[in-house]
C-alpha cells in the first residue's frame, strides 16, 4: 500500500477492539490506519488511575518510541500519539517532545493529541473555548494552563473528577452534558478532552444543537496524522473539523 495512504496511532497502552473501531470511524474510505500501543511499565500502572502523578511519568517513557518503531514497517506515512493529558501535562513544549522523539526514532512526521487540539481549534477560529474533561482536578488546572498557554481564552471547563472508566462513558450522556452544563453563549466553540471519549456518533448533532463546532481529543489527533500523512482529512458525518479546507 502507498504509505500517503496509511496512518499510525500509538495508544497510551494496550489498544482494545472499542479503541479501535472508534478510531477507524475517523479514517476516511481508502486510508488504512494501525495502532499500536505500549504495555504497562509496571503491573500496577492501569490500577492507580488517571492521576497527576501517572501522568507525568508516561511522556518520558520510551516505550512509546518502541512502539512507534512497530508502526514503520506497516508502511504509515505519519503517526499519531493518542494520549491528552499525558501530551499536556508537562506545557507547552511538553507535547512537541513526545513528536519529537516518534520522529527521531521512526523518520517519520508524528503528532500528539494536545497539539492536534490546538491546531484543530485554531482552524476553526475557535479563540474562546469551553472544555469537558474527564479528569480529577490536578490534572484539569493543567490542562486549562496547557490551553491557556497556546493562546485560547478557556472561558469554561468542566471536570468529571474521573480516575477511569472513561471508555464506559455513553456518547448520549457526553453529548448532554455538552448541550446542558459544558457550552457557553460566549464559547466560539468546545472541546472534548481524552481519546478515551467516545464521540463519532454525536459530533454532527452537538453541532448543530448549539450552532459551533465541537472538537474531540480522538477526533482531532487522526485529523491532524492525516494532514502530517499528506491526505485532505474530508469525510462528512463527524463534525466541522473534517469539512475544513485544510493544506496538507
Amino acid at each position: 500500500m502507498n504509505s500517503a495512504q496509511s496512518i499510525g496511532i500509538v495508544w497510551p497502552g494496550p489498544a482494545g477492539r472499542e479503541d479501535i473501531e472508534e478510531t477507524r470511524r475517523f479514517v476516511p474510505d481508502g486510508v488504512a490506519f494501525h495502532m499500536t500501543g505500549p504495555p504497562p511499565r509496571r503491573h500496577t500502572d492501569l490500577l492507580d488511575g488517571i492521576t497527576l502523578e501517572r501522568l507525568l511519568r508516561m511522556p518520558g517513557d520510551s516505550n512509546i518510541e518502541a512502539a512507534a518503531r512497530e508502526l514503520v514497517p506497516l508502511g504509515v506515512a505519519a503517526i499519531g500519539y493518542g494520549c491528552t493529558s499525558a501530551s499536556f501535562v508537562r506545557g507547552v513544549g511538553g507535547d512537541r517532545d513526545i513528536s519529537d522523539r516518534i520522529t527521531a526514532a521512526t523518520g517519520l512526521p508524528a503528532t500528539t493529541t494536545s497539539a492536534a487540539a490546538v491546531e484543530a481549534l485554531r482552524s476553526l477560529d475557535v479563540r474562546r473555548v469551553s472544555v469537558l474533561a474527564p479528569y480529577v482536578d490536578e490534572l484539569n488546572a493543567q490542562l486549562r494552563r496547557f490551553l491557556e498557554d497556546s493562546g485560547f481564552e478557556v472561558v469554561h471547563l468542566r471536570g468529571l473528577n474521573k480516575l477511569g472508566g472513561i471508555e464506559q462513558i455513553p456518547q448520549e450522556d457526553i453529548r448532554q452534558l455538552v448541550l446542558q452544563l459544558v457550552d457557553r453563549p460566549d464559547a466560539d466553540g468546545v472541546f472534548i478532552s481524552c481519546t478515551g471519549m467516545r464521540t463519532s456518533a454525536i459530533l454532527d448533532s452537538m453541532e448543530e444543537s448549539i450552532d459551533k463546532p465541537v472538537v474531540s481529543a480522538l477526533q482531532a489527533t487522526v485529523w491532524d496524522t492525516l494532514r502530517q500523512a499528506g491526505t485532505a482529512p474530508n469525510m462528512p458525518g463527524v463534525g466541522r473539523l473534517y469539512l475544513q479546507p485544510v493544506a496538507v
